[in-house]
């Protein structure tokens, strides 16, 4: 929260700066370039957005599966967990019901990020680091 604020604080700093180190740029200008960035994003945001639609969906006995537009594949397996398989980064992540979230990198890094907030790092199954350990 601190962090946002900041952030938002900070910029609204460099528009004022903007604004009075170039007496000639009116206010009008200014807002109309943060339109165009808004606008921009806003398309970006769109774009991500479509590429996560469905495109094909087969239902198993015991499963779900979604194809993505983007080629990556959502699976839902008996209400127990769900996984994701991003196509870009090749990255799985799997879902538990008990809150439990994993994600597998292609080099073989696993972050668990646990219910309780902690989170576990392993490169292998003997060698693991715990980060944001919770008391």
């Amino acid at each position: 929260m601190r962090q946002l604020l900041k952030f938002k604080l900070d910029y609204i700093n460099t528009l004022m700066d903007k604004i009075e180190s170039k007496k000639k740029t009116s206010l009008v200008d200014i807002l109309r370039e943060e339109i165009e960035k808004l606008k921009k994003l806003n398309s970006e945001y769109k774009d991500a957005l479509d590429s996560k639609k469905v495109i094909h969906k087969e239902v198993h006995p015991n499963k779900v599966r979604y194809y993505l537009k983007d080629g990556s594949t959502y699976v839902i397996r008996n209400n127990k967990y769900k996984y994701l398989y991003d196509n870009k980064t090749k990255i799985m992540t799997y879902e538990f019901s008990n809150g439990q979230i994993e994600r597998t990198m292609p080099y073989g890094i696993k972050e668990i990020r646990y219910p309780d907030g902690s989170i576990v790092i392993k490169s292998d199954e003997k060698e693991y680091e715990v980060i944001n350990k919770k008391e």
